[in-house]
């Protein structure tokens, strides 16, 4: 009887544990056929992952020993980083084989990752229809939506009929995986229509696809950034989406795949930058490349310390006055530094996919005041309470409740305006916001806490 597929099930710490030290042995040994009844078993995503925890050495042993299409499924599931150091011990011979076997724009991805010279030599010894696709998708920037487009497509021309169509599939059924539409042109190859698989199945043979396409097709030019093409899939449900050039003829399209990859990456790529890290640096392997990152953001953090440290010595008369002011620095800085980081990573996350936009400035800013607002009083009541019992002066834990309310308003303006003002000057908010709203915050608490303060000392005198 049958009882359906079978399943395997792949446990993530199997791999990682177990099959690592197999593997780690069988090259020790150079037995590349132990090799492969291993990874004949794994699918190509959890092979990459049990690559890039292997030694360099070994990852160049093990590519020249598997078959170009195997070693082409896996090495377009790799970190770039560690995929750049494989391509760096492979010949371009077997690289060309690597690139025969994989798809267009994953291609193009490889290549990417050699040196200019090397990738020239590279695209010389590919046959000329593959070349000619190499070159037509390099010209693109790789963060566009030819840069991540596949040049496999079926269109079909809006006088012929719904039987020539479904041929033509059939003839291009080993060039074009992942198949939801056909793109319709007229004679000038100009998109004008759709038709879904489903249409084709379900219409009669001799029907013209000009009868049952659908002319409203939403399309995306070939220049546009990939993230605002990630937007259009997410707003539209989209599975596919074909590519344009300026007059309108189609060059390509974009599957949901392409753009799963792309959402990965721009959300690490933001989350990176903002923590201040280089995207990727989990496969990062280079100490000056992670140090390099990660240095002008600690220099940034010293320079901000260095103005705080300036504007507590201008209040130095004050802290003389009441030493205890100071116990509460730390405090202050944590208040204003968690609305404002808070405040600041959803507005950078809603402006990356979308959510957020310029026409919607003011309602989120008021939004933001409100919160603020309301955790503010909260905060404020609970700090100046303590403040007052722990010096016996409710007056004074007052004027810290002000200043607690006034931080947590600044910082939550702050922490949404900011990505907003440097989006208008062209400046990445996800690079620019972290180590802004860190110095300003810290310096603008300072100012609100110890001027609070200082002017309720002159009054008290």
């Amino acid at each position: 009887m049958f009882k359906g597929p079978i399943l395997k099930n792949f446990e993530t710490e199997n791999i990682n544990g177990k099959l690592i030290d197999n593997v780690k042995a069988s090259i020790e040994k150079k037995d590349s056929g132990a090799l492969g009844k291993i990874f004949d078993k794994l699918p190509s995503a959890d092979t990459a992952d049990i690559i890039e925890h292997l030694e360099t050495r070994e990852r160049h042993f093990l590519f020249n020993s598997l078959k170009p299409e195997a070693a082409g499924d896996i090495l377009v599931e790799i970190e770039a980083p560690i995929q750049k150091s494989i391509l760096d011990g492979l010949d371009n011979r077997l690289i060309s084989k690597i690139l025969m076997q994989v798809d267009s724009d994953e291609a193009a991805d490889i290549i990417g990752n050699l040196p200019d010279r090397r990738a020239k030599d590279v695209i010389k010894t590919l046959a000329d229809e593959q070349s000619e696709k190499l070159e037509r998708l390099l010209q693109y920037g790789k963060d566009t939506a030819g840069g991540i487009m596949d040049l496999e497509v079926v269109s079909a021309l809006e006088d012929t009929t719904v039987g020539d169509v479904v041929k033509t599939i059939r003839e291009k059924k080993k060039g074009v995986e992942n198949l939801y539409h056909v793109w319709v042109v007229n004679n000038l190859k100009r998109l004008v229509g759709v038709v879904s698989l489903k249409d084709l199945v379900i219409e009669a043979p001799d029907r013209k696809i000009s009868e049952i396409m659908n002319p409203e097709v939403i399309s995306v030019d070939v220049h546009r950034d990939q993230e605002d093409v990630a937007q259009l899939f997410k707003r539209y449900d989209l599975v596919d989406i074909p590519v344009v050039d300026a007059n309108y003829l189609l060059v390509g399209r974009i599957t949901h795949d392409d753009i799963i990859d792309v959402m990965e990456k721009e959300v690490d790529e933001d989350l990176s930058l903002m923590t201040g890290v280089i995207g990727q640096e989990i496969a990062e392997e280079s100490t000056l490349k992670i140090s390099k990152a990660r240095l002008p953001w600690l220099i940034t953090g010293v320079f901000g310390g260095i103005v705080a440290a300036a504007v507590i010595n201008q209040f130095e008369t004050s802290l003389e006055t009441v030493m205890a002011l100071s116990f509460f620095f730390p405090v202050i800085m944590a208040v204003g530094g968690n609305t404002g980081t808070r405040a600041a990573t959803i507005v950078v996350r809603g402006m990356a996919t979308g959510d957020i936009r310029f026409v919607s400035i003011r309602k989120r800013l008021w939004l933001e005041m409100k919160v603020a607002f309301v955790n503010g009083i909260i905060c404020g009541i609970l700090l100046g309470l303590i403040v007052g019992a722990w010096l016996s002066d409710f007056g004074l834990g007052t004027i810290v409740a002000l200043a607690g309310v006034l931080i947590i308003l600044n910082s939550g303006f702050t922490g949404s305006a900011v990505p907003f003002c440097l989006k208008k000057l062209n400046i990445d908010p996800a690079l620019a916001t972290g180590p802004l709203i860190t110095t300003l915050n810290d310096i603008l608490s300072l100012l609100i806490y110890l001027g609070l303060m200082t002017l309720f000392l002159r009054l008290c005198a």
